[in-house]
This record gives structure tokens, C-alpha cells and sequence, in this order.
């Protein structure tokens, strides 16, 4: 659909519209613009500091006491607006310019019910008494109606022009004394999950304030970032060549992000492209789905081009794919589609399947007919042992089911959420002789400007890597790769591993097995050849070798655990390979009975579970028909796992 980077993307008429359908909503309606019935957390995402907020609730148990001291009264964050009964709370102001808006945080306290005056926009006043939100100020107008208060917002500057010049497409953060991010015109307002801000570009001329910069210049996790501190007046134009750490042989890839999934910006392809080519990232998959209603984010883009690359070219490539959201049973991310898939989620009321029904054997049957490469997004929330805790959560409680039945290509081992627990799940399956490839889906939403949590981050701040063999960079390519297990999953280091000789995916067979273990990029941690009794060997160096039994079948994979992620604080550093599956010279495969058993376990507490807490018609005879699916699947299952 396009081809060179300084061309007009250009695309189908219905994704023009859709794009123009989503500002009208935006203007309309403000952070819900799809119409979705919106959790008060995405809603409150709109203050930047909202992640410090949930922290300090975690540990006080008080909203208020919490958003108090994240705001600090005492002294005050520059940041952020402070407003109590009418009255602004005194304290440093962020820089601001003529002609450019500051992004400014909001915090009211009033009485619950009040509806107060935010900037010109009405805001009613939530139980807690306490307004989380965010407003833009420009430095010609810097007094603001906050309430019944005018309030000087901001401290204004002088401006001038900053030239930013890289070796390449790059993701830069630009910060003056006191906080304050700076855009060029155009560019998404975007933050990470450690409240850094950034945009992408290869070299761009920007406003700022006649004040002292911090100016970081970084690439996805193959290069080394670097920061400096520079002073516009004196210095007008910043080149930076970046080193790269390491670089892999094979192919990058994110296969769960989100272009416009409601929010407070819309993000057009073209601008996706630019971010997907700042971060180095050699394939996107950009996944239609619906949030909690009937809205489907993206369909027009998907089913307007679906079977065509979005771009193309030596090093980049993106596709339309799709999200299939359940929140009973999981949800699943599809590559590759060559046709519009037939539901896009069940279990939604007020969507065109409010049922949690047919189940989502149903929906993985039908995107493999479409040709796609199936895998489960975001799969553990905590642990495998409590993915029953909350009623409704888009855990992957169907995976049990649907990798059983052989409807699965991969679990995301890298996801939103951290990945001990998904991992501690998909060991279970490959002891149980499944063999799923492991992949990465950061699952960010590209139209949100802060969080929740790691929504927010640059794509492909969790990735895969795909063993495409040679092959020019394509689509299919990476679904071959998958479907082969030539992958692994990571948000920052290269993990390898070879056993007798063999990379992941492959099947050997031996007495004795030779294995070498690596890890490339810049990152302290703990290197670790794990198989199906957990951690066989693990060393702080780069490297490990060491002897393994092969007369029993089993597996081996390569992982990396190192200390906070510099773009998500509160996960770890973490990578995966797909295994290396070890069979008997028989062809017999790993079978472990302790967790086969564990598995039909987990699969008669999905029964109590969607017995509890289903959705599903109210006329008996339509219910039990739903009801008996879950069961045909569930004993298919079970007939699987009883054979272990």
C-alpha cells in the first residue's frame, strides 16, 4: 500500500473514514470516544502520574492518601495542578511557551457530586472526592478556570528552535528543569510506563523553552541509548549516532498493538509506521478489537485490507490483524488472516455476541481457516495457580483447552502483564508434549498517551525473534518461522541456545546431549538452561555449556531474568526461547503424568467457573445447547490430558 518512508500512506477509503469518525468522537466525547463502558482507571490514565497513584494506593489502602502523596503538597511537583475547595496549592509551575501546549496534571479535591469547570470543560466531582486529569496550557493564556479559581498554570519562557538529527529512525525524550516534555508539531504526546516521554523521528526541527534540555536518543533494545544536556540557546542542532549492542540474526516482531482503541489521542497508520520504524522492529501487527462493547477498533483497516501488508519494504513490514476478545476465557491474537474472521468476541453485553459462547475452540477453528497464526495474548495475570481469583479477567483459561486440541500456534511468553506466572503455565504444556512456539505481544495502545501501566510504551518494547532461514522479510515468513517453534520471546536481551547442534524448535534425540546456552545485550541478570523439572543449570557470565541426559524424551529452552525494565519498572528484564524438544529414538515425546493431572484439574475448575460466572441465554433450551459446546470441548480436552 505504500512503499518509501516520505510517502502519503495510502489508504482505503473506509479507514479514512474511520480514522475521521474517531476525531469527530474524540471531540464529542472526550476519553471514551468510542462509546465504551470505560473502567474509572482507563478514564483517570489521563494523569501522567497515575502509576506512582496505584502504588502508593497498594500500599496505604486510601485513594486520597495516596493521590496526596504522589501530588506532595509540600513543595509540589511542577507537574501537577493542585486545587483544594477552590484554592490552588502554591509550588513550582512547568515551562511553557506561545504558541505551544503544556500538558498539565490536575488535582482537584471537592465534594463528591460538584460538578466543577476544568479548563472549559465540565467535570462532576466521583465519590472519592478527588479529580485525577489533565489539561493542555498554552504560554499565551497561561491563567486557567480550574472551579470557581482562575490559577497562573504555568511559568512562561522564551522559545526557541531545536534541531534533533539521528543516524536513523529513533525514539527521542526531550525534558526541560522541570519536568516538562517537549513535542515537534504532529507527533503523538506519548509516555512510557517509567513516565518518560518520546516520539519518533529520523531528524526534526521543535519549539522548546530558552532552557536547559535533557535530550535522550535511544532505538529498541539493540542499541544503547544516550543522554545529554544541552542548552538551545547555545546549541541549536543535536546529531547522535547510536552504538548498537548486539545485533541478531534474526527478525523482530510485535504481534499484539493496538492503533486507535479509544483514548486521548488518534493515531493515524502513518504515524505507527514511524513509531514500529523508531524502534526497530522488523514486523507489526496492528489487531482490530473491541474493548467491553460493540465498537470494533480498526475493523475498517482490517477488513479493507486484509491479506495485503499496511507497508512493505527491506526491513519493515506491518499487517492488519485481529484481537478475538473473551474475558471469561481469553483472548487470541491472529497473524496473517486472508479473510475478515467471522466473530471478533463473544461475552460482551451489548455486542453482537453477548454470550460467552461458542467457545473460543470455535474462534481459533476459524482463523486458522482464515490462514493465520493463532497465539494467546497476555496469559497470566499473577500466577497459573490463581488464574480463577477474578471472575472476569482476559486470562488464558481456553489455552488449556485449545492447545489440547491443536488450535494453537503460540503463547505470548512476553506480554502486558510479567511473565513469571505465564511462563510457570507454559513449562505445564510442554511437559504435557505440547509444543507451542513462544512469541511476544506488547499489547500498547498507540492512541493512549499514559498508561494504564505498560499500555502506553513504544511497540516492540516486547518483542519476538523469528529464525526466518534466509528468507526475505514477509508475513508469511514469520508465520512459518512460528509455526515451526523458531522463535523466542524478550523485552530487552538475545538469548540462543543450542542443543546437539539444533536450535528452538527443532527435535533431537541422543544419550547424551551437548548444550550451549548465550545471551547478547547489554543487560545484568542470570542466564538459565531450564527443561521440565525447572532450572537445570544458570550462570551470571554470558555463556554456559554443559552435558544433558537424552535417553528420556523432554525439553530445553534458554531463558533471562535481570533486575526493573528501564521502560517498565515494575517487570523484569526477561526472555524465553521456544525449547528444544528432546525425543526417544522411538519418536516418543514428554508425557508427565504430575502435570497432566494438574491440567485436568485447572480444566474441571473452568467448568465450575463458567457454571458460576458464564453468560449465556436465558431460554433453557438455547442455554443448554451453549452449554453442552463447553462440555464437547472440555472432554475433548480431558481425553487428551487422561492419555498423559
Amino acid at each position: 500500500m505504500c512503499c518509501q518512508d516520505d510517502e502519503v500512506l495510502d489508504l482505503p477509503a473506509p479507514a479514512i473514514e474511520a480514522l475521521a469518525h474517531y476525531r469527530r468522537l474524540l471531540d464529542e466525547r472526550g476519553w471514551d470516544w468510542g462509546g465504551e463502558d470505560l473502567p474509572e482507571f482507563f478514564r483517570n490514565a489521563r494523569f501522567s502520574r497515575l502509576g506512582d497513584v496505584m502504588a502508593a494506593l497498594g500500599r496505604t489502602g486510601d485513594w486520597a492518601a495516596a493521590v496526596r502523596e504522589v501530588v506532595d503538597a509540600v513543595g509540589g511537583d511542577p507537574g501537577v495542578l493542585h486545587v483544594v475547595d477552590g484554592s490552588a496549592v502554591d509550588g513550582p509551575r512547568r515551562l511553557a511557551v506561545a504558541g505551544r501546549p503544556t500538558p498539565v496534571d490536575v488535582v482537584v479535591e471537592a465534594s463528591p457530586g460538584t460538578t466543577i469547570d476544568l479548563d472549559g470543560r465540565a467535570v462532576t466531582v466521583p465519590d472519592t472526592g478527588i479529580v485525577l486529569d489533565a489539561i493542555e496550557v498554552d504560554g499565551a493564556r497561561p491563567v486557567v478556570r480550574i472551579g470557581p479559581t482562575d490559577v497562573r498554570a504555568v511559568d512562561v519562557r522564551e522559545s526557541v528552535d531545536l534541531t534533533l538529527r539521528a543516524d536513523d529512525r529513533s525514539r527521542w525524550s526531550v525534558l526541560d528543569e522541570t519536568g516538562g516534555a517537549w513535542f515537534p508539531e504532529g507527533a503523538p504526546p506519548k509516555w512510557d510506563a517509567a513516565h518518560r516521554p518520546f516520539f519518533h523521528a529520523r531528524e526534526v526541527t521543535l519549539t522548546v523553552p530558552a532552557a536547559p534540555l535533557e535530550i535522550t536518543c535511544a532505538r529498541g533494545p539493540e542499541f544503547a541509548p544516550e543522554t545529554s544536556v544541552v542548552d538551545p540557546r547555545e546549541q541549536a542542532v543535536v546529531g547522535t549516532t547510536l552504538r548498537r549492542t548486539h545485533r541478531p540474526a534474526w527478525h523482530s516482531a510485535d504481534l499484539h498493538v493496538h492503533l486507535n482503541y479509544s483514548g486521548d489521542l488518534v493515531v493515524d497508520p502513518g504515524q505507527a509506521r514511524a513509531m514500529q520504524g523508531g524502534e526497530d522492529l522488523a514486523l507489526m501487527s496492528l489487531t482490530a478489537g473491541n474493548l467491553s462493547g460493540a465498537l470494533v477498533y480498526d475493523r475498517e483497516l482490517l477488513e479493507s485490507t486484509v491479506g495485503h501488508d499496511l507497508w512493505h519494504d527491506e526491513r519493515h513490514v506491518a499487517r492488519a490483524g485481529v484481537e478475538f476478545r473473551n474475558d471469561l476465557l481469553g483472548h487470541v491474537h491472529a497473524l496473517g488472516l486472508t479473510r475478515p474472521p467471522t466473530r471478533y468476541q463473544t461475552g460482551h453485553d451489548g455486542a453482537e455476541h453477548p454470550h460467552d459462547w461458542p467457545p473460543n475452540a470455535t474462534a481459533c477453528a476459524d482463523l486458522r481457516e482464515r490462514d493465520a497464526t493463532v497465539g494467546y495474548a497476555h496469559p497470566v495475570f499473577d500466577g497459573a495457580d490463581e488464574m480463577f481469583a477474578i471472575a472476569r479477567i482476559p486470562e488464558a483459561r481456553s489455552l488449556v483447552v485449545d492447545a489440547a486440541l491443536g488450535l494453537v500456534d503460540s503463547i505470548d511468553l512476553v506480554h502486558c502483564w510479567g511473565p513469571r506466572g505465564t511462563a510457570a503455565l507454559y513449562r505445564r504444556l510442554l511437559n504435557c508434549g505440547l509444543r507451542l512456539a513462544a512469541t511476544a505481544g506488547s499489547d500498547v495502545f498507540l492512541s493512549f498517551a499514559h498508561g494504564p501501566g505498560v499500555a502506553s510504551n513504544p511497540p516492540g518494547w516486547g518483542r519476538m525473534y523469528a529464525d526466518l532461514r534466509g528468507e526475505p522479510l514477509s508475513v508469511a515468513a514469520f508465520q512459518e518461522a512460528v509455526r515451526a517453534g523458531r522463535t523466542l520471546a524478550t523485552n530487552g536481551p538475545f538469548p540462543t541456545i543450542s542443543v546437539a547442534g539444533s536450535g528452538p524448535g527443532a527435535v533431537v534425540a541422543g544419550d547424551e546431549l551437548e548444550v550451549r546456552v548465550t545471551v547478547e545485550g547489554e543487560y545484568d541478570g542470570t542466564l538459565r538452561l531450564v527443561g521440565p523439572d525447572g532450572v537445570v543449570a544458570e550462570t551470571r557470565d554470558r555463556e554456559l555449556e554443559t552435558t544433558v541426559r537424552g535417553d528420556s524424551p523432554g525439553w530445553f529452552a534458554a531463558a533471562f531474568e535481570g533486575g526493573p525494565h528501564p521502560l517498565a519498572p515494575e517487570m523484569p528484564v526477561f526472555a524465553h526461547t521456544t525449547p528444544v524438544h528432546v525425543e526417544t529414538r522411538d519418536g516418543s515425546r514428554i508425557a508427565r503424568p504430575d502435570d497432566a493431572r494438574w491440567c485436568l484439574a485447572f480444566l474441571d475448575r473452568l467448568e465450575a467457573h463458567l457454571d458460576e460466572h458464564g453468560r449465556f441465554a436465558e431460554d433453557p433450551s438455547q442455554r443448554a445447547r451453549q452449554r453442552a459446546d463447553h462440555a464437547d470441548v472440555l472432554d475433548r480436552a480431558r481425553s487428551f490430558y487422561s492419555g498423559i
